[in-house]
């Protein structure tokens, strides 16, 4: 991997940054039929999985990203905390807001948590506890969303313009990603270790 892997990498994702700005900034979201931003959302993450996944250079890029990195990032959802501040001052529902804003604030401070726990079998089970609590919210903030959209028109306005705008066109789709990241390192390490272990068991036979 050459060197200059890591800040292309970050320059892609300022760059996409940048257009959820631009899109923010014209209300994209607001102008789109309920149904297409879960859609959207979907979308962009499955393509950033592809491309973490498959694409050359940037599947390497990511390789090299340690978990505990990947669990700083986290730690910016303490931005739930402003959603249920919004909710205090009339701007949010209160569906949205206790659901995505203290589940945000429970991944956040389960990533903090995280990143100063020792290496060894239980900081592994904590990750993949905080893993699945982690993505879980996440779905769970898009599929209320989604339905706030349907049933209430208009009460989600506020996510449609910046700064919010940038939690669904940029942000849920990263930490969404990163979340399959960490579950697929996992996976392997798991069966790594179960290699490992049938391989000690047939030495012994």
């Amino acid at each position: 991997m050459k060197t200059s892997s890591l800040p292309r990498f970050l320059i892609l994702l300022a760059v996409w940054g940048l257009a959820a700005v631009a899109a923010g900034s014209v209300h994209l979201l607001f102008h789109l039929p309920p149904y297409a931003v879960p859609v959207l959302i979907a979308s962009l993450t499955i393509g950033l999985t592809v491309a973490v996944s498959r694409a050359g250079w940037i599947n390497e890029t990511v390789r090299k990203i340690s978990i505990r990195q990947l669990l700083a990032v986290h730690v910016g959802r303490f931005i739930g905390l402003y959603f249920v501040w919004l909710y205090a001052q009339g701007r949010l529902p209160a569906e949205f807001a206790h659901r995505a804003g203290w589940g945000d604030v429970i991944a956040a401070a389960g990533a903090l948590v995280l990143l100063f726990w020792p290496e060894g079998s239980g900081f592994r089970r904590a990750l993949w506890l905080w893993n699945i609590v982690g993505l879980a919210d996440l779905l769970v903030a898009v599929g209320t969303a989604g339905w706030l959209n349907l049933t209430r028109p208009g009460s989600m306005i506020e996510v449609a313009g910046l700064p919010l705008s940038l939690v669904p066109l940029w942000g849920v789709p990263i930490y969404m990603t990163s979340h399959f990241v960490i579950f697929r390192r996992l996976g392997r390490e798991a069966c790594a270790a179960a290699s490992d272990t049938d391989a000690q068991a047939m030495a012994k036979t």
